[in-house]
């Protein structure tokens, strides 16, 4: 297996940002008691990766260094479903804490889907451009070429029938320059 160190000069290795940024979406979810996997989704939308590159990282990587956060985490979880107990809610804790998070989740999409749809829009726009220069440029080629039976380009069939006639004429004049030749002399 490589090295975390030979992966840093990638262009897309993780940097200690995305590490921390990683850990710190991965613990609210353990607060709130949610999945992991739900985590590295949030996760993989926010760093711009995948929600499997992620987990392998977290899990890989970061989880080792984070034992006593966990077990933090959890304890916190744990605690809120108590107190959600205890002021008459249900069994599950994790419906106090979670909708905050998941608020953020739905915003942090939208806006990343909003900053998606500006950027198509942008393009459809830059290749209506395009299309527009390429039928003006159209235009102006078929304007400069001559219409069609102008007889500047000539098929394989015409210029066949016409080298033919034109051969015919110049055996007519042929035959009759030695006619004439013949009776002058």
């Amino acid at each position: 297996m490589q090295s975390v160190e030979k992966w840093s000069t990638r262009s897309d290795a993780w940097t200690p940002a995305d590490d921390e940024r990683l850990a710190e979406i991965v613990l609210q979810h353990i607060r709130t008691g949610s999945t992991q996997l739900k985590a590295f989704d949030e996760a993989a939308n926010e760093l711009g990766r995948t929600p499997a590159a992620c987990g392998y990282r977290w899990n890989g990587v970061l989880r080792k260094d984070r034992r006593d956060a966990v077990e933090e985490a959890k304890q916190v979880r744990k605690a809120a479903q108590r107190n959600h107990a205890k002021s008459g809610g249900s069994r599950d804790g994790a419906a106090a804490v979670r909708p905050m998070g998941s608020i953020q989740a739905v915003i942090q999409f939208l806006q990343s889907y909003e900053q998606q749809v500006q950027a198509l829009r942008d393009q459809l726009q830059q290749l209506q451009s395009e299309r527009d220069a390429l039928q003006s440029r159209l235009q102006a080629l078929e304007s400069a070429a001559p219409p069609a039976g102008s007889g500047a380009f000539l098929t394989p069939e015409q210029l066949e029938h016409d080298s033919k006639t034109l051969f015919a004429i110049m055996e007519r004049a042929r035959r009759m320059l030695e006619t004439d030749k013949s009776k002058a002399e």
